[in-house]
């Protein structure tokens, strides 16, 4: 049946003299069934249980599908490869999906298209985020406070010098 135990590994320390935590299962291996076995079917998983203070429990399971899950966090010595193809189209779809954020150190490199969901979404640029570009719902872009968007050797720019005034800077002909 669903949720049946088909074989363990178990590991203890059954000698310890200090008793409690010290001799309860630190931790398991279990292959678990994740269905009721028939003829056509002997779904199951592998579970991994590890103890910190009290029986171990389960931090990673392997189901029969393939699919990997683990509780808390998981570290990546090296690369970490998607090779599915799926388009993402919202933010509970694609090959890769994070529920909370992202945070990467080095450049960033897409092959397509960079979609920002939520109205308000801001694109920060700098150490300090002291410039940004922010989407104003049904209007377009905004680009924050006095600074300017840039040409060439920078001495050419479009620029919101104050709340009435838009500047235009060239050193020769505008």
């Amino acid at each position: 049946a669903d949720g049946d135990t088909i074989g363990a590994l178990q590991f203890s320390a059954p000698s310890e003299a200090s008793g409690t935590d010290a001799i309860t299962t630190a931790a398991a291996i279990v292959a678990e069934a994740d269905a009721t076995f028939a003829a056509d079917a002997n779904n199951t998983d592998l579970v991994f249980k590890v103890g910190s203070s009290g029986a171990a429990s389960e931090k990673m399971r392997l189901a029969h599908e393939g699919h990997l899950t683990v509780s808390g966090s998981a570290t990546a010595g090296g690369r970490l490869i998607t090779d599915d193809t799926t388009e993402a189209t919202s933010t509970t779809d694609g090959s890769l999906q994070t529920d909370g954020g992202l945070s990467v150190a080095k450049d960033t490199v897409l092959g397509d298209d960079l979609k920002l969901l939520s109205d308000s979404a801001v694109v920060s640029f700098g150490a300090d985020s002291d410039t940004t570009l922010t989407h104003t719902d049904g209007s377009g872009l905004t680009l924050n406070s006095t600074n300017k968007i840039m040409f060439n050797d920078a001495s050419q720019f479009i620029q919101g010098s104050s709340a009435t005034v838009l500047a235009l800077g060239a050193t020769d002909e505008i």
